[in-house]
């Protein structure tokens, strides 16, 4: 853990809990405090906040208890809605440029299925066929859900930062943390109410995929549980050979699943994906904390800048 340099709070943010991590400078002086914290029912629904003065009562109690008021924070989003799109951009444009360029092809050259977004470019090290472009990758993330946070932090007391994805969170920790991270990595990060599946290739996220688990799961018969594991693994195994035929065609494959989130059975969902698949699974089992926290701790080696 002595990657993080960072004197600040990292908050998760899911649709029925908060998680968060406190590093104190330097960073030999290690993890303060972690947990988590269930939120009342109806607080968020699908990534939105629905219950704002909830919200805010909650956390400005957390911050009274830690001692965290006007302390830095960095939170991370639901990954509900980002879009992530390969574009290409005039190669002539500084990188200064670049956004502004972006923003006036929305809606003539670039859809996404919402107005006003906050956008994010990635350069990709790909040889263009022509020298006049620049291929780049486009996240998109609708402006009103990320300002609708940031009220929320900012009135409880939080100094916000900055904000990163849930998915980029966990495959910084896995990442930064392993000797050697593979090129071409399936994240399936697997929450209560939620399976995120991202591709990362060459540590840059190409592919996201958002499926909603029915919260009704748990109640169900033990036979019932099963089929509906079997319909996510399936799921899981046609991204991966849709990366292989479709958008490597046949040249790249997946070498690594990480599998994370606080989903109860993400033990059993590993066996039955290897008992399917012969690539190698990282499930942070030999890690400090458990593997729940694998996305707020990732979300702490993000760097302020």
């Amino acid at each position: 853990m002595g990657l993080l340099t960072n004197d600040r709070v990292n908050i998760v943010i899911t649709n029925y809990l908060l998680r968060y991590s406190y590093y104190r400078m330097p960073a030999a002086d290690g993890l303060v405090s972690y947990g988590e914290i269930e939120l009342p029912e109806g607080t968020l629904r699908e990534g939105q906040v629905e219950k704002k003065s909830v919200l805010v009562e909650m956390i400005n109690k957390l911050i009274h208890e830690k001692k965290w008021r006007k302390k830095k924070l960095f939170f991370s989003l639901p990954d509900d809605t980002v879009v992530i799109r390969n574009i290409e951009i005039p190669a002539s444009l500084a990188r200064n440029e670049a956004k502004d360029y972006v923003r006036t092809q929305l809606g003539n050259k670039i859809y996404l299925p919402f107005s006003n977004p906050v956008i994010a470019l990635d350069y990709l090290d790909v040889t263009p066929e022509s020298e006049e472009y620049q291929q780049v990758l486009l996240y998109a993330y609708p402006q009103d859900k990320l300002t609708a946070f940031e009220e929320v932090f900012d009135k409880a007391g939080f100094k916000v930062i900055g904000a990163d994805l849930t998915s980029l969170s966990v495959y910084r920790y896995y990442y930064q943390t392993r000797e050697e991270p593979s090129r071409h990595v399936l994240l399936a990060h697997w929450n209560r109410d939620s399976l995120g599946i991202s591709i990362f290739q060459e540590h840059k996220a190409i592919f996201t995929r958002y499926i909603t688990i029915d919260p009704l799961l748990f109640s169900e018969q033990e036979a019932n549980i099963t089929v509906m594991l079997d319909d996510y693994i399936l799921e899981i195994n046609r991204i991966i050979d849709f990366y292989r035929y479709s958008i490597t065609k046949g040249n790249e494959q997946i070498e690594q699943i990480v599998l994370s989130g606080d989903f109860p059975l993400l033990e059993e969902a590993q066996r039955k994906i290897a008992d399917q698949a012969t690539i190698p699974i990282d499930r942070f089992a030999k890690d400090e904390l458990p593997v729940k926290y694998v996305d707020v701790m990732g979300l702490g080696l993000k760097s302020d800048g």
